[in-house]
């Protein structure tokens, strides 16, 4: 998959001179033509300290990150740079994220619930309309390099990942960031329930991570008990103990799991409506959004237990 990017991203039709910096973590360097290739063995020390040394070697004005698995087309790159280019205000652009035609069921139920990158429904909420962000992932983004250089790149210490979020904060604090839907990439979506878990399993641990970085007023205890499934559960758990004096505990269970299946469908059928997807997406959102939300508890949970 890199190899396939690093060819698409050769052969852009781009107004602007493009180098290319190939990061990775490995006991066997294999370069790739044409690129700055630049190899670091094998330590566990994080995106954030790859992204990094991708910084340290990059020699542009404008610095834009995509991941190895996606898929760009002609004309993304000007579209991920107007902004920049339009406005001096302007220090950070996302672009938007889909997954491509071939994705099965699942892959399509993530892209709908916002994931990764805000995934179509970003896309789809902002009706063609650049927004101002304080999102932005380094899965499809551009910064100014003055910007990077300031702020000193990302935090290393945030191994479990989070970075990203992390620095567009920061990077919001000195100027804007900005959204735009048409610079679009197609990303392989994980597409299985298992690959779903460990991935929000790692996201719930950088959670805490972020957390205990200190650096986010916003990044609490308390906006993380809000956003928590597991905590509401609980509290309808102890709702449900209470209204069972009144009506059998094995009726309440099975009708609350249905009301939030039915909240679920409800939540996303527009974005679902406007994406022109299959029913079966629509059934299986409330499933895949369940399987997010409890593996994200469980990463925070691990993480803080663990230390």
């Amino acid at each position: 998959m890199l190899e396939s990017l690093v060819r698409e991203l050769q052969q852009l039709n781009s107004v602007f001179f493009v180098e290319i910096v190939v990061v990775e973590e490995t006991d066997a360097e294999d370069p790739i033509a044409g690129v700055k290739y630049v190899s670091h063995p094998r330590a566990g020390r994080g995106i954030g300290y790859a992204r990094n040394l991708a910084l340290k070697h990059a020699s542009g004005s404008i610095l834009v990150f995509v991941d190895d698995d996606c898929k760009v087309s002609q004309g993304w790159l000007e579209k991920l740079a107007q902004p920049l280019l339009a406005d001096d205000g302007v220090l950070g652009v996302q672009g938007g994220v889909t997954v491509p035609t071939q994705s099965n069921t699942i892959g399509w139920a993530e892209t709908l619930l916002g994931f990764p990158g805000g995934g179509l429904k970003r896309i789809l909420e902002t009706g063609g309309k650049w927004q101002e962000t304080w999102d932005v992932s380094t899965l499809n983004c551009a910064y100014r390099r003055s910007i990077m250089d300031q702020i000193g790149g990302f935090d290393e210490s945030l191994a479990a990942g989070g970075e990203d979020n992390l620095l567009a904060k920061m990077v919001c604090r000195y100027g804007r960031c900005t959204f735009v839907p048409e610079a679009v990439v197609t990303h392989e979506p994980r597409g299985g329930l298992g690959k779903i878990w460990g991935w929000f399993v790692s996201r719930g641990r950088s959670d805490i991570e972020l957390i205990r970085t200190r650096k986010l007023d916003q990044a609490n205890v308390v906006s993380l008990i809000r956003g928590s499934l597991s905590a509401k559960i609980i509290g309808c758990g102890a709702a449900l103990l209470f209204a069972s004096y009144l009506v059998k505990f094995t009726l309440l269970l099975p009708c609350a799991l249905i009301l939030y299946f039915l909240l679920q469908m409800l939540r996303y059928h527009k974005v679902w409506r406007l994406s022109r997807c299959t029913l079966p997406v629509l059934l299986l959102i409330p499933i895949v959004k369940f399987t997010m939300d409890i593996a994200a508890d469980y990463g925070r949970l691990q993480r803080l237990t663990l230390g």
